[in-house]
């Protein structure tokens, strides 16, 4: 029984990572707080079920795809168009400028898809893998597998890649980052761009465990953003355990106390570490960004 509530937390703490990974990347290399991310995660759910899946008939992985990159174009226009106006004023501003690209994109799924909520089934079916008496589910398995392998390519992209390296002088200094003949503005477009494709793996990935609505990325948003204070304000790898521990510690905490307080869990978890440990568990050190 807590092998089984263990193995559904982790997965839904591998759903909390991705969206802790897009604040992470858009906190190191803008120096702001992307609060739309809650509602990137509706919006990808809603495009990528009602567009690509039920009107047109995609299969699951061009639907998924496509999905993410109508969600990388949005996020490298609010970069190109609204951020890039914007970075001379205080931060902000900037993330002023979130929360409202956050109800734009909320309002724009109401008046698109309607208030009716939406049901999408796993196309990989109810079965799962049977280990140690515990059942891993396809889709879960899915989960767990989608973020072990984009954070191993991340690493590989940042590390032995142009573009990598150019991402990671920016996050470092991009005054100089600029002097040097990096051009920025894409740079960070990029940036949000890729935050916007987690957060649109995370609604794609979520869509078949609930129902689709247009408040559904709101909380995941926000717990989201815990996972990344729990790992280290700012720390990539900091991001995935935050989400992996997140999503455990709330599954456990609704099975041991009562699920009535699951969603309270989190919350209570944040405090925890801003009263005891507010660096996070992996803190971002000025060199890591380098």
């Amino acid at each position: 029984m807590i092998g089984q509530i263990a193995v559904s937390g982790l997965a839904m703490g591998a759903i909390y990572a991705l969206i802790a990974l897009g604040y992470a990347f858009v906190w190191r290399t803008m120096a702001i707080v992307n609060f739309a991310a809650g509602e990137f995660v509706t919006f990808s759910a809603y495009i990528f079920v009602a567009t690509f899946i039920t009107a047109l008939g995609f299969p699951f992985l061009v639907a998924a795809l496509s999905a993410a990159v109508v969600m990388a174009l949005l996020g490298a226009l609010f970069s190109r168009v609204v951020f890039a106006r914007l970075q001379a004023q205080r931060p902000l501003v900037s993330i002023i400028a979130t929360v409202g690209f956050g109800i734009f994109l909320r309002e724009m799924a109401h008046i698109l898809y309607g208030p009716e909520p939406l049901l999408y089934p796993s196309p990989l079916g109810q079965g799962g893998l049977q280990l140690m008496g515990v059942t891993i589910g396809w889709h879960q398995l899915l989960i767990l597998g989608v973020v072990i392998v984009l954070t191993l390519l991340q690493q590989l992209v940042l590390r032995r890649t142009m573009a990598g390296k150019m991402m990671r002088a920016v996050a470092l200094d991009r005054d100089t980052a600029a002097l040097m003949g990096i051009p920025v503005q894409k740079v960070l477009a990029g940036t949000f761009a890729y935050s916007s494709v987690l957060a649109a793996l995370a609604g794609i990935l979520l869509a078949p465990l609930f129902f689709v609505t247009t408040e559904m990325g709101g909380m995941v948003g926000l717990k989201g953003f815990v996972a990344m204070i729990i790992g280290g304000f700012g720390s990539i790898p900091g991001a995935i355990i935050g989400g992996l521990l997140l999503g455990l510690g709330e599954n456990l905490g609704a099975y041991w106390i009562s699920s009535t307080y699951k969603e309270a869990i989190a919350f209570v978890l944040l405090l925890v570490f801003l009263a005891v440990r507010p660096q996070g568990l992996l803190p971002e050190r000025q060199a890591d960004r380098a």
